[in-house]
């Protein structure tokens, strides 16, 4: 459970770093000069496609609207194939670095926070406990947007693997490490630039029942930002599918709800 609710927490972080890079800082027309072969090809090998890609899906998913969002609430329900469980859950966030997700169900609530890097899970059978450091917390803080910024630095290594076919469609593959999370394969769609799936690689200390990927099936367009309205994730031994049916943005969020429990 504390992968999976992890793994909500960066999905729905990458839709608010699309924000991440201002106009200001994206790729800009050459002077016009007169183009030698040999200059010709060292243009061609200085561009940086895992730029390109993000870019891409920067300006797919809303571009310059994204600066606007400081908040967002989200809320829907959860189907578990295979076990014909019903959940519900919310997410909350708030810049800088602030997110909590709620899972909800007949054995009570899941919890996992992130208040400025402190990360916190609350669980029916563990109680409140701290939790380790994710890939997210750092796409949550989303970076100073006046220039200079690389979509590289929310990563210890990117580069493009290669293609691939997602739902019938083309895809580009991104073999990423998220900073201080698990190395994983990102597929952006090849026509539109949106990201439809991520495979997770091993956790540390990984055994059965770890989440092997996450599949994005749409996105909601709420204020002008694309947001997943229906996500699922994928396990050895089932499939849990998350449904939004309420997106929210700029609501005001006390910042004491990303807190721990006092003296945790």
């Amino acid at each position: 459970m504390k992968r999976t609710a992890a793994a909500i927490l960066l999905t729905l972080a990458l839709c608010a770093a699309a924000g991440a890079q201002s106009p200001a800082s994206g790729p800009r027309p050459p002077r016009a000069r007169k183009a030698s072969a040999e200059s010709v090809g060292k243009t061609a090998d200085a561009v940086d496609e895992v730029e390109q890609v993000f870019d891409r899906y920067f300006l797919a998913s809303g571009g310059v609207a994204s600066f606007m969002v400081k908040t967002r609430i989200m809320r829907g329900n959860v189907e578990t194939l295979n076990t014909g469980a019903s959940l519900g859950f919310e997410s909350y966030e708030k810049l800088p670095k602030k997110s909590l997700i709620v899972i909800s169900g007949p054995g009570g609530q899941f919890i996992q926070a992130s208040d400025a890097g402190k990360k916190w899970v609350n669980s029916p059978w563990g109680g409140v406990t701290a939790a380790p450091k994710s890939g997210g917390d750092d796409i949550l803080n989303r970076p100073d947007k006046t220039g200079g910024f690389k979509w590289r630095s929310l990563f210890s290594s990117v580069r493009v693997k290669g293609r691939a076919q997602v739902g019938g469609r083309p895809a580009t593959v991104l073999a990423a490490t998220p900073l201080g999370s698990e190395p994983s394969l990102m597929y952006f769609d090849a026509e539109n630039g949106m990201l439809v799936k991520i495979e997770y690689g091993p956790a540390a200390g990984g055994k059965k029942g770890d989440l092997k990927a996450l599949h994005i099936d749409s996105y909601a367009t709420v204020d002008g930002i694309k947001v997943p309205a229906a996500f699922r994730h994928e396990f050895d031994d089932m499939t849990m599918t998350f449904r939004v049916y309420e997106i929210k943005h700029d609501v005001k969020i006390d910042d004491a709800l990303f807190a721990a429990p006092k003296g945790k």
